[in-house]
């Protein structure tokens, strides 16, 4: 009896291993994580790759706002008010400096002729380049947005790659994400044509 129970306790087990693989195989339920995790698993959330991937995350990072002379502004732009920077100096007439936060790195004026044809005639102008690089620094403990307030002048266009994020009036406005401790630079050029008058004669 022992042996004809243990032979049932045999074929039972052995038909229960048959039936749970049926089930296993044929069972439409996901047992085991055999799809694929879901999106927001499987890549980072767009607010922590960086505040401009996600969308209306810049808005609630700090702006730091300065303009084309590196003075750290308290102004408000875009219902956004710039924020003091630890350290900063203020200034008689008004906003703050502090070249560790930002300073010129470099600022280069160059030109060449150019050519092009205008209602058939060839039209010879002189371009005039200006390029001023910008350092940004980042003191703060948390990710915060530069905000350049470059003033253009009359008669000159903004030629920069990448362009401003937008303009306000004759001021480009460029925004620079910069981390906690790390170092941006940012190269805005702007150009100005000077037309030739043909030569006498021409």
């Amino acid at each position: 009896m022992l042996r004809m129970k243990g032979r049932a306790s045999v074929r039972q087990w052995a038909s229960l291993v048959a039936l749970g693989a049926a089930g296993w195989t044929g069972c439409s339920h996901p047992v085991a994580p055999a799809a694929p995790p879901p999106a927001a698993a499987m890549a980072p959330s767009a607010a922590s790759e960086t505040p401009e991937a996600a969308g209306g995350a810049v808005a609630s990072v700090p702006e730091v706002h300065v303009n084309q002379d590196c003075l750290i502004l308290q102004d408000t732009l875009d219902g956004v008010q710039g924020i003091s920077v630890p350290g900063g100096q203020m200034l008689p007439t008004g906003g703050e400096s502090d070249p560790v936060v930002c300073h010129l790195e470099s600022k280069l004026t160059s030109n060449h002729v150019q050519s092009t044809v205008v209602n058939g005639a060839v039209q010879r102008s002189v371009v005039v380049v200006q390029q001023q690089q910008y350092l940004l620094q980042n003191q703060f403990a948390q990710p915060v947005v530069f905000v350049v307030e470059h003033s253009v002048p009359d008669g000159w266009t903004v030629d920069s790659v990448p362009p401003p994020t937008s303009m306000i009036g004759k001021t480009a406005i460029f925004k620079v994400v910069v981390q906690p401790g790390q170092v941006e630079r940012l190269q805005v050029a702007e150009q100005h044509l000077i037309p030739l008058a043909p030569p006498a004669g021409g």
